[in-house]
Parts: structure tokens; sequence; C-alpha cells
């Protein structure tokens, strides 16, 4: 099983680009691509490569997996959408017409809209609303140069959407890549028009705006209010919780006290 580095567990095989030996501590019998020996758990088989992040995302390739399943998808009479044929749906689930369900699990009293496609490894609770032409677990770009030739990441994470939440129309939830999962916290608003990038972690009772955009890896707090437009640049964390960042900011750095902040770049107003 492929892993980023964080969630790296036996039997894994992960990569490390820097030099601290103190991130590869939690390293135990996994296989580590990394560009220089490190004196850690002797379980750990070290691959030296000039390029470890090239490598492993070579490696991926043989990882791949099909997240909708075209040749396993059933036309159903009854809700007039294409279904996975082991697809989980629970009890009074609605689906609208148009939609594709891949291989994935919904729980009970979850509505879905017209024209929604929903990818494999995605995980919504009960009592979810998710609007129109919206997209749930598609693949995250992420690629790295080998001389002139872009190598991608073959995205093989999932997505959880906890219960009580609302997705608009025309949303973008991205799944984790390798082994993590994208998360939408338990009574989450997004608006319509708003992006989730990979492996994001948004907490309880965000709110989000119209048109909210956030890169991979980003981490939200509770009860945070992010306005129209906002964007949050990849990796950025929120740590507080009843944080309001206006309409169109730009959040480049971790916010870590509640307040309301604005402007691009943000700042405390």
């Amino acid at each position: 099983m492929l892993s980023i580095l964080k969630n790296a567990i036996p039997n894994s095989i992960t990569y490390y680009v820097g030099s601290n030996p103190n991130h590869l501590k939690h390293l135990t019998n996994c296989t580590l691509y990394c560009k220089q020996p490190f004196n850690i758990d002797k379980s750990v088989k070290q691959v030296i490569v000039e390029d470890p992040q090239l490598e492993f995302y070579k490696l991926s390739k043989q990882y791949k997996e099909d997240y909708l399943g075209n040749d396993d998808l059933i036309f159903s009479n009854r809700f007039k959408a294409y279904i996975h044929r082991d697809a989980q749906i629970g009890n009074n689930v609605k689906i609208g017409a148009g939609s594709v369900i891949g291989k994935c699990i919904i729980e009970d009293n979850v509505e879905i809209h017209s024209n929604v496609v929903i990818y494999a490894k995605t995980h919504i609770k009960p009592n979810t609303i998710i609007e129109s032409n919206t997209t749930i677990g598609g693949t995250g770009v992420m690629w790295v140069w080998d001389k002139n030739e872009r190598v991608y990441l073959e995205q093989l994470g999932g997505v959880l959407i906890e219960k009580n939440c609302r997705i608009g129309s025309q949303c973008e939830i991205v799944r984790g890549s390798a082994n993590e999962v994208t998360l939408i916290g338990e009574g989450t608003c997004m608006a319509h028009g708003t992006l989730i990038g990979h492996g994001s972690q948004v907490g309880k009772y965000v709110h989000m705006a119209n048109g909210v955009k956030l890169g991979g890896s980003v981490t939200i707090s509770d009860y945070n209010f992010i306005g129209s437009g906002a964007v949050i640049s990849a990796g950025v964390k929120l740590l507080a919780n009843d944080i309001i960042l206006g309409s169109g900011a730009v959040a480049t750095k971790d916010l870590t006290t509640t307040g309301k902040l604005s402007g691009i770049p943000t700042w405390r107003k």
C-alpha cells in the first residue's frame, strides 16, 4: 500500500525528500524512498534514490484503481441514475436523475439531486444533502517533472462526509492522495461552486460561502466562516475556532487566533 508520510503504517511504501530524521521516527516495518540513509528503526527498508518523489509517483501507476467502475454501473429505473452494483445505499436515500454513483457508502436519509457524480471510496453519513451537478471524490492533479515529461500521482484515497452536511450545486470535493481521506465535518455547509482540494480536513459546522477554494491538505477547525470567493492556499491551517475569513480573502499562512480577517494576503480586522 502506498502512503503519505504522516499516515505510513507497517507494510506500506512512502517517501521523504527532507533531511530531518525526526520526521521519520514514527516509521516501522515499511519501505521508505529517500535521498540519503537515516539512522531510524532498522525495520524500515530505505531505498536511496535521487528523486524520491518522482519514484513514488512512478510507483503509483502500479496501484491505479478504477474509481467509477463503468463496467459495473447498472441503470436504476427507480432513480433514473447509474449506480455501481456494489454501492451500499441506505434507507430513504433519494438519488436524482442522471447521477452516477460509484462503489461508495451512502447512509440513511441522504438526498442527492440530479447529475451528481460520486466516485468510489466515498462515505456519506446520514441526513446530508448534495445539490445538482456536484462531483464527490474526483481526481486531484499532482505531478512532477521527469525530464520533459509530467509524471502524475495516482490518487488512491477517499472522501468522508459526516452527517447533517449540506453541499451546494457545482461543488467539487477531491479525494485524498495515497491513503488519506478528504474530510468534511459534521454539519458543514458548502455553498455553490466551492472546491475542496485533496486531503483537506474541514471541521464541524464550518460555513463556506459561494465559490470558496481550498488547496490540497488544508485544515479548517470547527465553526469557522469562509466568505464568498475566499481562497486558502495548499497546506494552510486555520487552527482556531470561530475565525471569519472575509469575502475574497487569500490565506497564505496558518491562522491561529479567533477573529475577523480579510485582504490579500489576510490581515486582522
